[in-house]
């Protein structure tokens, strides 16, 4: 009977975690939404430098604003096809509860040139009283893009939000978006929408997310 009381109380709580309503409850936390990158690679020896915004939406009855992201990727060139990806993002709680911070770090490869390539983070969320190693994830994401000429592209990506931790939520997250330039090989921008589902609970409201990247890529 204790048992049984046990595991009710615990998957109650689990649900109540996972409203993106709340704030940071018993180590549960809203998942990083947004994407804003394309499928092109920054080549050997090269910088690419991106700093980004998206507003995160519960899709539930209400369909409120819950949380803002800010952020910033730098992507290392290490070859034509492999490049180093450190992504960090600020998550603040639109209703002034203390947010949190995200830091990811993981190769990307290119599988074909401009159209698809495949990102391998893994990332930890930092913040007061959260215990860093308890929140190891992997984000693996799929991007394709479609150039339509130096100046537009379309852009989709794929990805798993994979927690080492069984008491966390694991996600599934899409998104489509466009690359604005005058130059798609020197600087972007990259408006996107995204939408993410809860693989674990039925009742965890979806995230549908909207943001905006500014990319630069200052090396040839």
């Amino acid at each position: 009977m204790i048992s049984l009381i046990e595991r009710i109380s615990g998957r109650l709580w689990k649900i109540l975690c996972g409203v993106v309503a709340a704030s940071v409850l018993g180590g549960c936390f809203l998942p990083p939404a947004a994407n804003l990158q394309d499928a092109r690679m920054v080549g050997k020896g090269n910088v690419r430098v991106t700093g980004f915004w998206s507003g995160l939406n519960d899709t539930g009855e209400d369909g409120e604003k819950v949380a803002d992201e800010y952020g910033a990727m730098l992507g290392f060139g290490s070859s034509d096809r492999t490049e180093i990806q450190v992504r960090f993002e600020r998550i603040a709680f639109a209703d002034g509860d203390d947010g949190y911070q995200f830091l990811s770090i993981g190769p990307k490869f290119g599988l074909v040139e401009d159209r698809l390539a495949l990102l391998v983070p893994g990332g930890v969320y930092v913040g007061e009283d959260i215990g860093w190693v308890e929140t190891i994830q992997f984000q693996p994401a799929l991007m394709g893009s479609l150039p339509v000429s130096r100046n537009f592209e379309f852009n989709t990506a794929a990805r798993f939000i994979l927690p080492i931790d069984p008491d966390l939520f694991t996600w599934f997250n899409v998104g489509f978006g466009v690359g604005l330039s005058s130059d798609l090989d020197r600087w972007a921008i990259l408006p996107e929408v995204s939408y993410s589902i809860c693989l674990d609970e039925g009742e965890v409201d979806p995230i549908f997310s909207y943001g905006v990247a500014l990319v630069f890529l200052p090396g040839d």
